[in-house]
């Protein structure tokens, strides 16, 4: 849409409020604790880790019934992760070589675990997306460019969480051994939202509720965009739900001769 530029919209199509790219939000992934559960040394390997996306969630918990019970806003989720993967991620922490480095890693096979963390953003104008006025694609199109920088809200929730999470190991009798200095760089989690958000004012916001921009009747948007910010949740089952919603909105307006 940025890119869809002419003489009437000379910033991007249906862009007159000023908004289109703007308000890009993502979600903070880092690891907060990594190590392994001794109990569980040299026991049977079972295939609990193939999926190519195993998933356990522990939900947000923080500032439920106090919004400023913790000292950042809102609140984040955490991933535990572990079990027989098919590359032993702690291959370069145990000493050895050859036969003994091998039953060492068999030995621990079972028992790694880890937590990430899903931090959510807020909006911010520091971070959007603009066109860049030089570079292009191998198509010969101009190509996005994104400002980005993870705020203090979310970096005050990476640090609670590595709290957390070396207290989670400490209870469950864990070794600890390292969590991330640093939280994954902007765009990992590929849950950016928030660029078309919708609203009911067109002076400040791209689309309707419906993804229906305010500018141009028959264009519409159907992805994560037109959330207003991200939130501890990924975004999926979001996305297809306002998709959903959006399609049986345009087939009403088809049915009533709208178009």
């Amino acid at each position: 849409m940025l890119n869809s530029k002419s003489r009437h919209w000379p910033t991007g199509i249906a862009n007159s409020s000023g908004q289109l790219g703007r308000n890009l939000c993502d979600h903070l992934y880092a690891t907060t604790a990594s190590g392994y559960l001794p109990q569980l040394l040299g026991q049977p390997s079972f295939p609990d880790n193939v999926s190519a996306n195993p998933i356990a969630w522990m939900p947000r918990w923080q500032n439920l019934t106090n919004a400023h019970e913790e000292e950042f806003i809102r609140g984040y989720s955490v991933y535990p992760d572990g079990g027989c993967s098919e590359f032993p991620s702690y291959y370069d922490k145990i000493e050895g070589f050859g036969s003994s480095f091998k039953r060492e890693i068999k030995r621990r096979y079972p028992t790694p675990v880890s937590f990430t963390v899903q931090a959510p953003t807020l909006p911010s104008e520091k971070n959007f997306v603009d066109i860049d006025p030089e570079g292009k694609d191998s198509f010969g199109i101009p190509m996005a460019r994104i400002h980005f920088q993870w705020g203090d809200n979310e970096l005050k929730m990476f640090q609670h969480a590595k709290q957390v999470s070396a207290e989670v190991f400490g209870k469950a009798g864990a070794v600890f051994e390292c969590s991330a200095d640093e939280p994954e760089m902007p765009g990992y989690s590929l849950h950016e939202t928030g660029t078309c958000r919708m609203g009911n004012d067109p002076k400040n916001f791209v689309t309707n509720r419906f993804g229906q921009t305010h500018d141009v009747d028959n264009l519409y948007v159907c992805d994560a965009s037109v959330f207003l910010n991200c939130t501890d949740k990924t975004t999926t089952l979001s996305i297809l739900a306002f998709a959903l919603r959006t399609s049986e909105y345009l087939v009403e307006q088809f049915r009533r001769g709208e178009y």
